[in-house]
């Protein structure tokens, strides 16, 4: 019954969202890394780089060193964006002079708007220079970082008479404070398990203006309304063995609130009432796998040298709107490859069914990184998809000192192979007559005698130990 009323309460308070200063949702405040962008976006079950804060903080306990980053700037143009400026630049004149135009243009100008241009969002997004910090191995793995990113977006609506457009964003800053903690043995299954949160501090500032005509643009005043809040991140992972990663994650536990204030124009009698927007919690689960070896065929392989890994996500599974097993499925499912070696990172995937690739490399301080992907918009993959680059270039120390790859993830050779055999071997030396037939000691204790300084067999018998007397000559 509670649930009931519960439920019925939240369905009343979404309903009269435009009466009351409350809203039901709002975007979640997520830094988006180029290396899992370029994976498929898969990343909970890897999580070993400064990427780990937002997908998932108990992974940060796999590092095998700290890691210093100092700036990190990331650039994210749509491709909606270069098809939207060649219009614009073909009709700059035509929109900014509008009112004025012959009645036959006007009508030409809007069809190409209605049956073209409306389909595109042009989107950027924005990372100012992020820093951060993420210790080595301890027994608390601890962390902080600063971020910040701009999301904004706008898109041509279809009008009859004289078009407009809709302006929409997001100014994120985020404080954010990880720990974690790995337990080495766990009572009645083999393995580790390491569990960790984040702690994050959210200021944001967000831009909605819609249906804005063209011939507003002179005096066009967006209101950008300021808000704040705290929340809460939990991450989980099981290493049952060293090459493989289960992960869990739950993003915003328990919702985080943001809260607006009031705003108003200064040059229009516009204003934003002071409002609480929720960021409800996702769900997500996540693998990561690194074979040593590829199997092509029964019985034959390819050697990976244990510097290829493959990762596998679900997101958002708990949804009840858009529901796992459902025609959502394929637009919660991301996996992803990368393959390394020395300097240079390859990667690819699929993020919500469309393809992602990328590359990254890296110069000791210095690194540079790109991705390519499609997201997905509307309710199933398939349906609203949205093309994307990234460009990212950062300076960081212990850029490579994550989850262990190549040599450093390869088994250590045995110690005591080298030396049993040398010794074996110069053990076994000729018996002499006289020194079979002579006593043995009690208790010979094992000395390395090297064969310079055995005795030759016709020379006298070895010398007994110092408790019995010399025999008479």
């Amino acid at each position: 019954m509670k649930k009931h009323m519960f439920l019925l309460m939240a369905a009343c308070l979404c309903s009269i969202a435009a009466a009351a200063p409350l809203d039901c949702a709002e975007p979640p405040v997520f830094i988006r890394g180029v290396r899992p962008l370029a994976m498929g976006g898969a990343f909970v079950g890897l999580a070993d780089d400064q990427n780990a804060i937002f997908y998932n903080p108990a992974g940060i306990t796999q590092r095998r060193s700290g890691q210093l980053t100092i700036f990190e700037l990331p650039i994210n143009i749509g491709d909606d964006i270069f098809s939207f400026y060649n219009f614009y630049d073909k009709n700059r004149d035509n929109l900014e002079n509008f009112d004025s135009l012959p009645h036959a243009d006007k009508v030409s100008l809007l069809d190409e708007i209605n049956t073209s241009i409306t389909k595109y969002q042009p989107r950027i997004r924005l990372g100012f220079p992020n820093t951060g910090f993420l210790s080595g191995p301890g027994f608390l793995s601890w962390g902080i970082g600063i971020f910040s990113q701009a999301d904004l977006s706008f898109k041509m609506n279809k009008s009859l008479i004289i078009p407009n457009i809709s302006f929409l964003g997001n100014v994120d800053g985020i404080g954010t404070v990880p720990l974690a903690h790995r337990f080495d043995s766990l009572p009645f299954i083999p393995g580790k398990m390491s569990v960790g949160t984040t702690l994050k501090y959210i200021a944001r500032a967000r831009i909605a203006e819609y249906n804005k005509s063209i011939l507003e643009f002179e005096n066009f005043d967006p209101l950008l309304q300021m808000g704040m809040g705290m929340g809460l991140d939990f991450g989980a992972m099981y290493q049952p063995f060293d090459t493989l990663n289960i992960g869990l994650q739950v993003t915003d536990f328990g919702g985080t609130p943001i809260v607006f204030q009031r705003v108003e124009s200064s040059k229009t009698n516009e204003a934003r009432e002071a409002s609480t927007g929720v960021i409800y919690p996702q769900w997500n689960v996540g693998t990561a796998y690194i074979p040593s070896k590829i199997y092509y065929w029964p019985g034959r392989s390819i050697n990976t040298l244990n510097r290829l890994t493959l990762a596998a996500d679900l997101r958002d599974i708990l949804n009840t709107d858009e529901k796992l097993l459902d025609d959502t499925f394929w637009k919660k499912l991301h996996f992803g490859a990368e393959f390394r070696w020395s300097l240079l990172a390859l990667r690819g995937g699929f993020n919500s069914g469309y393809p992602t690739f990328g590359a990254g490399i890296n110069l000791f301080l210095l690194q540079l990184e790109y991705a390519f992907w499609g997201d997905e918009l509307g309710r199933f993959a398939g349906q609203i998809p949205e093309w994307n680059h990234q460009l990212s270039i950062s300076m960081r120390f212990g850029q490579n000192k994550g989850r262990a790859w190549g040599k450093s993830a390869m088994p250590a050779p045995a110690k005591t192979a080298k030396t049993t055999e040398p010794q074996i071997a110069e053990s076994v030396k000729p018996v002499t007559p006289e020194q079979n037939h002579s006593p043995a000691p009690a208790e010979a204790a094992p000395t390395e005698v090297t064969p310079a300084e055995a005795a030759p067999a016709d020379s006298a018998p070895a010398e007994k130990p110092a408790t019995e007397s010399a025999p008479p000559k």
